[in-house]
């Protein structure tokens, strides 16, 4: 294998396979990125065995075949080299050299025969959808993912499709998040779980453009495919929470606020909060939000106009949960529904459901 890539692209490449890589296994195969040269591209693959990415860039190949290098080391190596315009890679017998403006490193490869196979996933149950849009779904729910080993299945983001429309949810316990997007040539509804911890690193991948990622499912694997990258993981098992039902149905009080202005006295109250994990009482009455925090470091009240429509409240919570889901509504201007001080309120855009957020209160103190 021998063949000449621009080093950024290459540097990038493995950058984007390495997130694959499983920083604990005991099969040292698994540690590799493989590396294959064929016809004016180079193929670089990883895989945990749960999780498999490969991508492809364009080189000059001048002769074909593959090899295996441990990829931790490799990437960071190449990523050193972004100022060379381009690099040369060869390999002899067991190892791989690398020349570069007159220079040459050389790092041992591995057994290639050993690197388990390419997992596929056929398209016949699949979905196109923006890659922007689907890189803000889920990063839009991916926070109110259970870090709890209690119930597997809240470790995971569900993503359903019907018609044309998908819905991303994830849930912990504590709140809930829900986002919902536009798709194209859907072939059949579905709804599938995939780990948190993958999409998380899956996000990272996608870019904030309007070119489609087709979405396939099979059997106990989802491939979301973006022409020049496929990223293939496997999907948990079991049913998702019937998250629907514990969605309020009934209001009795609705706020419009403008969100910096609550943000801000939320953040200011907060440094006194923390030290009674970050509990805030808050009073909706008469137009205003009063916001109340109080420690043995210092007490906060603050005040914040607001439109209220609906009876006067007074609840509490972790004021944690309420940034979190005020950072991923882009608007100004955001909608708190309430039903009492012991009922979830839900938090989304003045128009529209495109973000839907439930929170459940702290029980009142004094």
């Amino acid at each position: 294998m021998k063949f000449i890539a621009n080093s950024t692209e290459l540097s990038e490449a493995l950058i984007t396979v390495s997130k694959a890589i499983s920083g604990k296994t005991n099969i040292p195969i698994l540690e590799g990125v493989k590396m294959s040269a064929s016809g004016d591209e180079v193929t670089l693959s990883a895989t945990d065995l749960d999780l498999f990415i490969e991508t492809r860039i364009k080189a000059s190949v001048k002769m074909e075949g593959e090899t295996v290098v441990t990829g931790k080391l490799f990437t960071e190596f190449v990523k050193k080299l972004v100022e060379v315009e381009e690099i040369e890679l060869e390999k002899y017998s067991t190892s791989l050299v690398v020349r570069y403006k007159g220079n040459e490193s050389e790092f041992q490869c591995m057994e290639d025969d050993t690197y388990p196979e390419i997992k596929t996933v056929s398209d016949e149950n699949s979905f196109l959808v923006r890659e922007r849009d689907l890189k803000e779904a889920i990063e839009g729910v991916i926070f109110c993912v259970s870090q709890e080993d209690t119930r597997p299945i809240l470790k995971g983001c569900q993503i359903a499709v019907k018609g044309e429309e998908m819905t991303c949810a994830a849930l912990d316990g504590y709140r809930l998040g829900i986002t919902k997007s536009e798709v194209f040539n859907s072939i059949g509804d579905m709804s599938i779980v995939v780990l948190g911890k993958t999409l998380n690193e899956i996000t990272k991948v996608f870019g904030d453009n309007d070119e489609k990622v087709k979405v396939a499912v099979q059997k106990n694997f989802v491939m979301f495919d973006m022409g020049h990258t496929k990223i293939i993981t496997r999907l948990l098992e079991g049913d998702f929470i019937q998250y629907e039902k514990i969605l309020p149905q009934t209001k009795n009080t609705e706020i419009t606020v403008d969100k910096n202005a609550l943000e801000a006295g939320l953040d200011r109250a907060t440094i006194v909060a923390k030290n009674k994990k970050n509990y805030l009482k808050l009073t909706f009455s008469g137009g205003k939000i009063e916001i109340n925090s109080a420690s043995e470091v210092g007490r906060i009240r603050e005040t914040v106009d607001a439109k209220q429509d609906g009876k006067d409240i007074e609840i509490a919570f972790n004021s944690r949960y309420l940034f979190d889901a005020f950072n991923r509504i882009k608007e100004d201007f955001i909608k708190i529904d309430l039903t009492g001080s012991n009922a979830p309120a839900v938090i989304k855009p003045v128009e529209g459901e495109k973000y839907i957020y439930l929170v459940l209160p702290l029980r009142m103190i004094g």
